[in-house]
Formats: C-alpha cells, sequence, structure tokens
C-alpha cells in the first residue's frame, strides 16, 4: 500500500488536546512526539479522509513520557509527566518518533474529494444526537471541534462522521454559534426537554457530556457556507 502524507491540523492548546485524547476515552488514545523544524508537537490520529490520515496536533515546551489528564469538580488539569503515579488520572503514553518518511510531511494534492462534505443541522440538540449517538453501543462520543468560520465572524461547531463503511464520502456535520463558547464540554439529557448547554462540570449524574476541542484557526478540510 503506497504511504500517504496526512492531513495536519493545530488544536488551540495542551488543554484541548490533553482533553481530546483522554476525556470520555474507554482507552486513551495513543499521543505522538516529534520535531517539525524547531517546533516540538504532539499529535494524535483520530480520523481517515478518502484514506488519508487526519492528525490533530499541538505546539508543547516541556518534555515526559506521559501526558495527564484529570477533570474534577470543573477543573481541567492536563500536564506532560515522567511516569504514571495516580491512578484515578487518565494518562495518554507519548511515542517519541525521530524521523517520518519524507512523504508524510507533504500536503496531500490532487486528491479527491479532499474536503469534508458539510452538512448544516436545524439546532444543537441534533448535533448532539450525533456526536453521542455511538454511546448506545458503548462507545466514546465523537469530539466537536469549534473554529471560526472563514466566511464570516460566526464560529463552528461539529463533527466529523462517516455512516457507511462503502460510501466514499465523510461528511462533516455542524452548527454556528455567534460567539466562542468558554466552557469545554456540553452537557445534554435525552430524558429531558431542556436544549444542552455548556459546561465545565461534568460531575453530575443523568447527563451525557460532549468535549469541545478548539483549534487554533479555521478547519483546513471544512468550507462552510453561510
Amino acid at each position: 500500500m503506497q504511504i500517504k502524507s496526512p492531513f495536519f491540523i493545530e488544536v488551540s492548546t495542551v488543554q484541548d488536546f490533553g482533553r481530546l485524547v483522554c476525556a470520555f476515552e474507554r482507552t486513551p488514545l495513543l499521543t505522538f512526539s516529534f520535531k517539525s523544524g524547531k517546533e516540538n508537537l504532539l499529535a494524535t490520529q483520530i480520523d481517515f479522509l478518502n484514506n488519508i490520515p487526519v492528525i490533530y496536533y499541538v505546539k508543547y515546551s516541556s518534555a515526559g513520557q506521559y501526558l495527564a489528564y484529570k477533570n474534577t469538580g470543573g477543573y481541567e488539569d492536563v500536564a506532560i509527566i515522567a511516569n504514571i503515579q495516580n491512578p484515578s488520572v487518565m494518562y495518554s503514553p507519548i511515542i517519541s518518533v525521530e524521523k517520518f518518511p519524507q512523504i508524510f510531511w507533504r500536503r496531500p494534492k490532487g486528491v479527491k474529494n479532499s474536503n469534508y462534505a458539510p452538512i448544516k443541522l436545524a439546532n444543537f440538540q441534533s448535533l448532539v444526537k450525533i456526536a453521542s449517538y455511538k454511546m448506545m453501543y458503548e462507545e466514546s462520543p465523537l469530539p466537536l471541534f469549534v473554529f471560526n468560520s472563514s466566511k464570516n465572524s460566526k464560529y463552528v461547531v461539529g463533527t466529523a462522521l462517516n455512516m457507511a463503511e462503502s460510501d466514499g464520502v465523510s461528511y462533516f456535520y455542524y452548527a454556528t454559534l455567534p460567539d466562542n463558547p468558554v466552557y469545554s464540554f456540553i452537557k445534554y439529557s435525552s430524558l429531558k426537554s431542556d436544549n444542552p448547554t455548556f459546561t465545565n462540570n461534568i460531575d453530575e449524574h443523568g447527563y451525557i457530556y460532549i468535549k469541545l476541542i478548539k483549534l487554533s484557526g479555521s478547519h483546513p478540510l471544512v468550507k462552510v457556507d453561510e
């Protein structure tokens, strides 16, 4: 199989990256550490678009063997540490990479359908249902990515999903907000008529929680028309 250069998408902060690889995951995602020029990067792969890896990354300065994540009482703590110490903390092992194949650094060119197909939903309730539906099958909820629309000042919140394995199109389901949310999660209950709300506290029982991951800029694979 031919190696294909991946798509790279930068998340806003190490805290967002820690939430992406750890929060609500049955098994934390692997974190890869490597250099790009003079920058130290942490990265993880969570998707494929037309068989091309989609990699989310963040710049960082500290060194360590594990990324530690904990959320208690609405306070979120993310740190890069030397060893595992606390069983109540989630840990993503950091895999240090010395060298990738040269094609790894080339932006994919001439790729058919090199963007997600955007689908705007009527409300946030529909978006949360898409992000959380796999929980019925004891899988982790999908992350919701937050970024500024390149067309106007609105913020896009959405997630990528391919409903059928045989379908060559990957869809990005989204809704828009007038402002950048200051919270890290969405809280929702299928047993109540209340609309989903933003929160930092994920300790209240009886709710579904979806993690929000803020990007450092617009999403390079999502073109929305507003």
